[in-house]
């Protein structure tokens, strides 16, 4: 992928008004199937024709940042998710405890979620996370109806990652 057609079409969308930062389940904690707990700090969603096909999620604790830090830095790379090709949105979360990470992407299709997995994006993140700390799950929406489970529920719901 070439960053400056990223750009370009995160700027086009967010000049058409396809993007959108969504604030209802800011706040919200997140229970995941192996007990970790996240709390949501930004959620944004570009305007897509299909629902997402794919879910793309990732866990890392980030090196040398407090929780507050990695919160206000999060904001940059977002120009750049917000032109990848498919991408259709992202929950921002975190353990405030812990300091982990986790990002929740919907994707229009699996190739697309597979193509972020080798983007200069995850690699970015990688090299500015601790050592062993960053993991990720592709799931497929025609087997694993995972997206459905997003708000409102997620407030008392346990979250299944198969």
């Amino acid at each position: 992928m070439k960053i400056a057609a990223a750009v370009g079409r995160s700027l086009a969308r967010l000049l058409t008004g396809r993007v959108h930062f969504l604030r209802a389940e800011i706040g919200e904690t997140l229970t995941m199937e192996d007990g970790e707990r996240f709390t949501v700090f930004r959620h944004v969603q570009v305007k897509g024709a299909d629902e997402p096909a794919a879910v793309f999620i990732v866990r890392f604790t980030p090196a040398r940042m407090s929780v507050r830090q990695n919160i206000r830095f999060s904001i940059l790379p977002m120009i750049l998710l917000l032109g990848f090709r498919g991408f259709r949105e992202k929950y921002w979360c975190v353990n405030p405890e812990s300091g982990m990470c986790q990002g929740i992407y919907a994707w229009q299709t699996l190739a697309d979620a597979e193509a972020y997995s080798e983007s200069i994006a995850l690699r970015f993140m990688t090299r500015r996370s601790q050592p062993g700390s960053v993991s990720h799950r592709i799931l497929d929406q025609t087997r694993e109806p995972y997206w459905a489970l997003r708000k409102p529920k997620w407030e008392s719901a346990t979250i299944r990652v198969v």
